[in-house]
C-alpha cells in the first residue's frame, strides 16, 4: 500500500498536476508561506524552475503571492480550493459543450452528401469500451435491448477500473430515462444487477445454463457488441435492418422467457 504522501502525489497528478507542481504544492502546505528559495529546497527543485512552477500554480488559482521586506513570499491555498478549481473546469466544459451544440448544425451542413459515416467501427482497450457505452447514451431511443450475462460484463479480475465505470454508466443511463431490457443468463452478478433494477431502470428476462460471454446491445439504428473474455474489444454496427432484426428477435424471445428471479 502506498504511503500518504505518495497517494497525495498520485491524486494531484490525476487531477492535472505534473510531478514538480505536485511536489511544490505539497511543500507549500507543509511549510506555509515561504520564499521561493525555501520551497525549492524543500521540493528538491532548482530555484529558477521553481519560479516557473509557482507561476503556473498561481494561474491555476491555488497559490498566492505577497511581498514582505522586499522578499516575495508564496502561500498555497487551502486544499478545499481544489474543489472550486474542479467546479470551474466543469463550468467551462458546459459552456464549451453549449457552444459546440449550437455550432453542430452548421458543421453538419458542411459535410459532403456523398461522404457517409462508417457503418462498422472497431474498438479496443478500456477507453474505447467506455466510448461504446457512451454511444448508447447519445443514440438510444428510450430503451436498450440487450443479450448477455452480467458475470461476463468486464469482471473485476479483467479490469477493475472498467467494472466500476460500468456501474456508474448504469446510473447515468437511468438518469437520462433510458431503460435496459436484458435477456440474461442467471448468475450471481445478474442477481446483483436484478437487485438494482429499480434505481438502474432495468427489466430482465432469464436464461439458465447458456454461456453468453459477449454482450449485445441494440439501440436506435445501432448494434453494439462487446467482449472481455480475452481482450477488451467491441464493435458498433450502424445499420437499421440489422438493428431491427436483432430487436425483433429480442421481442420474440422476451415474450417466451420467464421473468428473472434471483
Amino acid at each position: 500500500m502506498s504511503s500518504a504522501p505518495e497517494r497525495i502525489r498520485q491524486t494531484l497528478q490525476s487531477f492535472g498536476f505534473d510531478e514538480p507542481e505536485s511536489m511544490l504544492y505539497i511543500a507549500l502546505l507543509e511549510l506555509g508561506s515561504q520564499p521561493a528559495s525555501v520551497l525549492a529546497k524543500q521540493a528538491n527543485l532548482k530555484r529558477g524552475h521553481t519560479y516557473n512552477i509557482l507561476t503556473r500554480l498561481m494561474e491555476k488559482g491555488i497559490v498566492q503571492e505577497h511581498e514582505k521586506d522586499g522578499v516575495k513570499y508564496f502561500t498555497g491555498c487551502a486544499p478545499a480550493s481544489l474543489i472550486s478549481m474542479l467546479e470551474r473546469r466543469a463550468e467551462d466544459l458546459e459552456r464549451t459543450k453549449a457552444v459546440l451544440l449550437d455550432t453542430l448544425p452548421l458543421l453538419q451542413q458542411l459535410s459532403h452528401p456523398l461522404v457517409l459515416p462508417p457503418k462498422v467501427r472497431l474498438f479496443q482497450g478500456v477507453e474505447s469500451m467506455k466510448e461504446i457505452y457512451n454511444d448508447s447514451l447519445r443514440h438510444a431511443e428510450g430503451v436498450i435491448h440487450a443479450f448477455g450475462d452480467f458475470a461476463h460484463f468486464f469482471p473485476k479480475e479483467r479490469s477493475r477500473e472498467l467494472n466500476e465505470w460500468i456501474w456508474r454508466y448504469c446510473e447515468r443511463r437511468a438518469e437520462k430515462g433510458i431503460w435496459y431490457e436484458g435477456i440474461v443468463n442467471k448468475s450471481a452478478d445478474s442477481d446483483f444487477a436484478f437487485k438494482k433494477r429499480r434505481e438502474h431502470k432495468r427489466r430482465l428476462k432469464m436464461l439458465v445454463g447458456i454461456d453468453l460471454p459477449v454482450e449485445v446491445n441494440v439501440y436506435g439504428n445501432r448494434v453494439a457488441i462487446m467482449s472481455s473474455s480475452r481482450d477488451l474489444v467491441g464493435l458498433i454496427i450502424e445499420d437499421q435492418p440489422i438493428a431491427d432484426t436483432l430487436r425483433n428477435l429480442h421481442h420474440a424471445f422476451w415474450k417466451m422467457l420467464p421473468e428473472y428471479r434471483p
